[in-house]
């Protein structure tokens, strides 16, 4: 029986990881997968059949501590020392007792990972790209002494940890195949036109949300058409908390008893309408001709996707504009970048929807920088290969 250990650092990394044991598992279900996710608390390994070891305190940056120094410190006061001293005496307590490690997210994960655990070791770094910045030179030698593998997230990226001397491999971005396409009947008019809402996954989504209502509200006056958005939440989603801040901007709000819709926005108009959706991420991506999106991993997917993604900074801890302008270096043209002005925003939306050259360019950037899906079980079989 192989055994096989998972370090995950961040909440898209858990998903990749959680997409990558099913197929591991899919390979051969008698082995033995222990995991160990560094932020959160590993809720996509629910269900699945594994160890889920360390702690598993939630922190307030949600893993974005790097951002501020508030950040930083909040975590601090939460437990962050503590949470990290665990985490060390989980890894070497596992020293030893697997065949072999997958390293998910960024160079700090490598180097716990190295420093405390050792072994065979395979990469997958998620955080950096040579599209943005790129890695450093102590970041490569950290990976050429910690990494037997090397798997990153774009071509350009492999090209340029080849030149350092490093084993790499590339086989697409994992993300893309972190979503199921269930051709779900969102009974949308048949004459609207689709437009995905991205809030984000974290409690900057609520604020998000107004903030593309703002954008509609704006785009209303510009264009007399029909539109029907589709905004994907998670399960801890509050619709009780989003009732509560949308209730002086005079939408209508529709309760929905619906397997995937839960609740209606509607618009003064009646021509535009929200639905929040549970359940059917990867129904919207396919669905949805263009996006407004707040988010990380769910813009990246929607622009693998061939779906323009318009992004404007937000006010809450993630989207900000240092993190939006990161964004589009990483996806391109995949991503039409505005500053924040919300009738500016609606003129990009009404611009992609009605120039085909400019809506096909930005389709191509984007699958471009992404790539296309299939990664996760060419990653699975180069770690059978590897164990």
């Amino acid at each position: 029986m192989e055994k096989i250990f998972i370090v995950s650092n961040g909440h898209g990394e858990d998903m990749i990881a959680a997409k990558l044991i099913r197929s591991l598992l899919k390979k051969d279900n008698s082995i033995d997968i222990k995991v160990l996710p560094i932020v959160g608390e590993g809720k996509y390994f629910n269900n699945l059949p594994l160890d889920l070891i360390g702690p598993k305190t939630k922190l307030p940056s949600g893993g974005f501590a790097r951002n501020s120094v508030l950040n930083f410190f909040k975590d601090i006061k939460s437990g962050l020392v503590s949470k990290t001293y665990r985490q060390i005496k989980t890894l070497r307590k596992i020293k030893n007792k697997v065949d072999i490690t997958i390293v998910i997210g960024d160079i700090y994960a490598l180097v716990l990972t190295g420093l405390f655990k050792g072994g065979k070791v395979i990469f997958l770094p998620t955080a950096k790209s040579e599209y943005i910045n790129g890695h450093y030179k102590i970041e490569k030698y950290l990976m050429k002494r910690y990494a037997e593998m090397v798997l990153p997230r774009d071509k350009k990226t492999e090209d340029n940890l080849n030149e350092y001397g490093l084993k790499t491999n590339y086989f697409g971005n994992l993300m893309m195949d972190c979503f199921d396409i269930n051709n779900i009947d969102f009974k949308l008019r048949e004459d609207s036109f689709k437009v995905g809402l991205l809030p984000g996954s974290r409690e900057d989504s609520y604020r998000n949300l107004i903030d593309f209502i703002k954008v509609i509200d704006q785009l209303e006056k510009i264009k007399k058409s029909t539109f029907d958005f589709l905004t994907p939440v998670t399960g801890d989603f509050s619709l009780d908390i989003l009732v509560k801040k949308i209730k002086d901007i005079g939408w209508k709000v529709i309760d929905k008893d619906s397997e995937h819709i839960k609740l209606q926005l509607i618009s003064k108009s009646k021509n535009s309408i929200i639905s929040i959706i549970h359940n059917g991420f990867g129904d919207v991506l396919a669905q949805s001709e263009v996006f407004i999106g707040m988010a990380g991993t769910a813009n990246e997917q929607a622009v693998g996707m061939g779906k323009p993604v318009i992004t404007f900074p937000g006010t809450g801890l993630q989207f900000n504009f240092e993190f939006a302008a990161d964004q589009k270096m990483l996806l391109g043209d995949g991503v039409k970048l505005i500053k924040r002005d919300f009738k500016k925003v609606a003129y990009a939306l009404v611009e992609l929807l009605e120039d085909e050259e400019e809506y096909l360019k930005r389709s191509k950037a984007g699958q471009s920088r992404m790539g296309k899906r299939g990664a996760v079980d060419k990653t699975a079989e180069k770690i059978f290969e590897m164990v």
